[in-house]
This record gives structure tokens, sequence and C-alpha cells, in this order.
């Protein structure tokens, strides 16, 4: 199995080649927007590989056989640090992983250690995930940190859109646009679904009686709906939004200053999946913000 495999198609060689070419003058911080989320972690982690692999191949980029690749991409090396302002303190402390919540014992910890030189010959780089779901006081010293070039460190951002982070943390950033997944692409099987969405954005009818069905509803099906909704305001937010699909058509009624906000709610929606919340009372808190900000148009 390929390191970074998230990344390894044909589809993502610019991402790579851009990579390489930054690496010889690392940016202080790097925005990673597009793609999908495990996507932009694996760019992210190519990025880590990429500051500080001893050993780059032919074209400049990391050689991605020897220790340091592969401690990158398993999340083991201890140059690499990440930190995602979704995780509770509660779920942090339960199960500490690669991925530590944005608190501030967490990030205490961290400015002590950009204080320190890089534990090898190359540089410590930050991971960002969830800043834009994370207003604490925490967040907001380790963004002052973006303030203060260091030459052994660099941070990178991660997320959905530039549109979901403070304008300020974007104008500081070297911005770099992941391949977006086919957002053309719809299965039929999802479009009753679709119909019945689009149909209580803009009527608040419709939706519940098809949730409240009997195993009408799990936490795959949910997930594949709300994708479709990401993907639907991709085409809406992007110009692209097509005629024909009624969810295209009911989230282009949003109004144009709200529709960022609605992308938050989807993935805060995604998030409360993976925390088994019954996935009938998601959709239906998701429809229910939805029609209430179209109503407000």
């Amino acid at each position: 199995m390929p390191l970074f495999q998230d990344i390894s198609t044909p589809d993502f060689d610019r991402i790579r080649e851009v990579l390489h070419r930054l690496s010889a003058n690392p940016p202080q911080v790097l925005l990673l927007e597009g793609g999908t989320e495990p996507q932009r972690l694996a760019a992210a982690r190519y990025w880590a590989a990429c500051v500080n692999c001893q050993q780059p191949g032919g074209e400049g980029g990391p050689c991605l056989i020897c220790p340091t690749c592969m401690q990158i991409d398993a999340g083991e090396h201890l140059d690499v640090l990440a930190y995602d302002g979704r995780i509770s303190n509660a779920d942090d402390e339960a199960h500490p992983g690669p991925i530590r919540a944005l608190n501030m014992d967490n990030i205490r910890e961290l400015k002590q250690k950009l204080r320190d030189a890089p534990h090898g010959q190359g540089r410590r780089v930050v991971l960002l995930m969830g800043v834009e779901q994370n207003r604490s006081n925490a967040a907001n010293a380790l963004l002052k940190a973006l303030e203060e070039p260091s030459p052994s460190s660099c941070f990178v951002l991660l997320a959905a859109q530039r549109e979901q982070l403070l304008p300020t943390l974007v104008s500081r950033s070297l911005c770099l646009t992941l391949p977006w997944p086919d957002s053309l692409s719809r299965d039929p099987a999802l479009q009753p679904w679709e119909e019945a969405l689009a149909l209580f954005i803009t009527s608040g009818r419709g939706l519940f009686e098809r949730t409240g069905a009997r195993n009408a509803l799990d936490a795959r099906l949910a997930g594949q709906i709300l994708l479709a909704c990401q993907k639907s305001m991709s085409r809406v937010m992007s110009g692209n939004d097509d005629a024909l699909c009624p969810l295209d058509t009911a989230l282009a009624l949003l109004p144009r200053e709200k529709r960022v906000q609605c992308c938050l709610w989807f993935n805060e929606a995604q998030e409360a999946l993976g925390f088994n919340v019954t996935p009938a009372r998601v959709l239906e808190a998701l429809a229910a913000r939805l029609h209430v900000t179209r109503m407000g148009n």
C-alpha cells in the first residue's frame, strides 16, 4: 500500500508537484482547501514529509520509503503535531491519539515545543483542523503564533473551503486547492431523499414522514445524504448549480451570506453521526435549520 494513499492518484500529481516546489522555501502558513477530509489530511502529512525527508526522490519530493516518511504517514513523527477544534476535552483525555484537542493545556505544551529546535533536521509542522468551529481562548492563543515567523516551524490550516475561515487567517496563508470530489455525480438511490429534503427546505413539508418510517434511515445513508448536500452546495457556491437537481435549486434560494454557515452545519451533522446521534434526528435538525434560513430570506 503506498504512503499517503488518499492523494496517490494522478488527480493529485499537480498538487504534489506544487508541494515539492514550495519545500525549497516553505511558507509560514499553508492553507489546504477542497478535496475530502482524508485527502486534506494526507496532503498535509505529505507536505510535512516534503520538508522533513532527508532522502528526497528524483522529482524533488519525499522518498516515501524512509523511516521519516513512514512515521509521518502513520501520524507518529515527533515533529508533526496535529490539533482539531472539533475534538472535545473529555474525548482527548479518554482517547489521546495522533490528533489532539485544541485546548489550553495542549496549546501551552505546543508553544513550549515551538521554542525548542525540532527533533530532526527538518521542520516542525503543525496541522490545524476544525479551527472554524472552535472560538476558544486556546484557538486564539494558537492563532497568534501564526503571526510569529519561525525558520524551524510552519503551520498547515485544513478547511473544506477558505471562506469558512476568518479572512485574517486566509490573508496570512498561501492557499492551495485540492481537486474537488466529482460534484456532478449523483446516486439515483438518493434521489427521493434529495427531493424530500429540497421540498422541506422550501415548504417545511414532506421530510419527517420519510425519516420517521421504520428502518428508513441508517448512519451510512444519512452520511450519503449529507455528502450530496455538500456537493450540491459546492455547485451552488461556484455558480455551477444544476437546474435539473431539486436540491441545487433549493439551496440556491438560501441567502448568499448564509451559505458558508450552511457548510458548517453540514460538517456538524457529519460529526454528530460520528458520535452515534440518531441519523433521523441529525437530518431533521439540519433540515429545520435550512428551512428557517430559507424563510428568513
